[in-house]
């Protein structure tokens, strides 16, 4: 029985929660008075146990023995707030497997929307199944769509086709199954298996792998979680937005971590290390190898590339890139998404592993190889440990003024990196950066002119500033973004 060809009757599933709330009874009861007045009405069965999958499974049970023969089983969850119309929005899609939109109410708020993602070992090393939220398509729907910022369930009237989302699983709290699925997969149907996948997602797996159901997500149908008060596309916007620093912020103990594996050394040692740093490190060592003598900037640009210095500066960005004024510079780059980007002066690839995360592609110019090292060694971590959708990553020294073509960048970002440059060498970077970015493009930047008895290699260029700016068409927007536009 295809889709739609049945009787078109919603039968209604309840696994039942510890605690009831009297929110949920008085949503059920809309919902279900909902379903009667459409005349699709059958009843429904609540199944309470301590265990979900086998609640869910006795669902299925009832649900095929119900005497009506309904052809579509609705399951709702009792911890959340769902549209009063819920069934008929699902139904109207006529889709053998097809979840409501719904956000995790932990720190992330993810949505409970997923791709398939390689295999990772756990915290335990165990080689498990992996899922990878479709926050990209999400939020992109939900800003195109209007969607107020409120708690709550909220639906979306009026939208076209890409409300409706194929992907590889759903949750199984707002969740709507064509009868022909429950006849077609042998039981059990729900089932929890060792290695940290939830019945739904191990569900949906079977269903669409073994059994050759596509799975759906209506994304203009949205429920949300009670946590005192209903939460979701809200929180988890406000979350998205911020996801790139959140990701690749760090503690102490992650910082200790790569240095142990990129010196190969105890991890109590790097904890030590860490303690004893500071963000001046380079400075320091700027007065004692040049003696408050002003090198040449050949000596310069040995000075930066050698490996003591990237072995210093590993440790002080460290601290530097840890700082809450470090964040608020990278505030500035979480709407870039799905551009392409190029970075000058990428130290330990902070900034670089945000906007990847933020889908963007990145060019990131290092010109020290320690800190181009390090940067990939955070990157691998940050792929093994993290299941989501990353744009491209190459880091790179100085070659890219050659090999970079014109106007193959929408932005560019340079964060305390042109007061370290020779004023030859940062006229020659602002003209290439001006060559590379498209018109309209903008470049973000701070530059710390400043402060020469911490950083003695510090250049003041902040009086011709603005004139290099000008001259390679670059229109100031603020004290810290430009923008390339022709002149009128």
């Amino acid at each position: 029985m295809n889709p739609g060809d049945g009787n078109g009757k919603v039968y209604v599933g309840i696994p039942r929660e510890r605690i009831y709330l009297t929110q949920f009874v008085d949503n059920r009861d809309a919902i279900l008075a909902r379903i009667h007045e459409m005349g699709l009405d059958c009843g429904y069965w609540q199944q309470e146990g301590h265990r979900v999958d086998r609640n869910r499974d006795g669902i299925c049970k009832q649900f095929l023995n119900h005497k009506d023969k309904p052809e579509w089983l609705l399951m709702i969850d009792t911890d959340m707030e769902h549209p009063v119309d819920l069934a008929e929005r699902l139904v109207r899609w006529k889709k053998p497997i097809v979840g409501g939109l719904y956000f995790h109410r932990g720190k992330t708020h993810d949505p409970f929307v997923f791709l398939n993602a390689p295999e990772s070992p756990d915290e335990y090393e165990r080689i498990g199944r992996q899922w990878a939220p479709m926050r990209d398509e999400v939020y992109d729907f939900l800003i195109r769509a209007g969607i107020p910022m409120r708690d709550g369930s909220v639906v979306v009237d009026g939208v076209d086709s890409h409300a409706l989302l194929e992907c590889d699983a759903v949750a199984t709290g707002a969740f709507l199954l064509h009868r022909s699925v429950i006849e077609a997969i042998k039981p059990p149907w729900f089932e929890y298996i060792a290695g940290g996948n939830s019945e739904d997602l191990i569900f949906c797996a079977k269903a669409k792998e073994e059994y050759g159901f596509p799975v759906y997500c209506d994304l203009s149908t949205i429920s949300g979680h009670y946590h005192w008060v209903a939460m979701g596309q809200a929180q988890f916007r406000m979350n998205y937005e911020n996801r790139g620093i959140n990701v690749t912020s760090y503690t102490k103990r992650t910082a200790a971590g790569w240095l142990s594996k990129f010196y190969n050394i105890p991890i109590e040692k790097a904890i030590a290390d860490i303690e004893a740093g500071n963000a001046h490190l380079v400075g320091d060592y700027w007065k004692e190898r040049f003696d408050s003598k002003q090198p040449s900037p050949s000596a310069e640009r040995r000075f930066y590339a050698s490996e003591k210095v990237g072995k210093l500066y590993i440790m002080e960005l460290l601290h530097w890139n840890f700082t809450p004024v470090f964040n608020q510079l990278r505030q500035m780059l979480s709407h870039l998404r799905g551009v392409n980007v190029i970075e000058i002066g990428a130290g330990i690839g902070s900034v670089a592993l945000q906007l990847i995360i933020q889908n963007s592609n990145v060019l990131a110019v290092e010109p020290n190889q320690m800190l181009r090292d390090f940067t990939d060694l955070r990157y691998q971590e940050m792929v093994r440990h993290t299941a989501t959708q990353l744009g491209e990553l190459s880091v790179v020294g100085e070659e890219w003024m050659r090999n970079v073509p014109d106007t193959s960048y929408q932005a560019a970002v340079s964060f305390d990196t042109f007061e370290h440059l020779t004023e030859k060498d940062l006229r020659l970077v602002i003209k290439h950066l001006a060559r590379v970015l498209v018109w309209g493009g903008k470049l973000y930047y701070h530059a710390n002119w400043y402060q020469q008895d911490l950083y003695p290699m510090h250049h003041n260029f902040s009086a011709i500033w603005p004139e290099i700016l000008k001259e390679n068409d670059f229109v100031p927007l603020s004290t810290t973004e430009a923008v390339k536009a022709r002149a009128t």
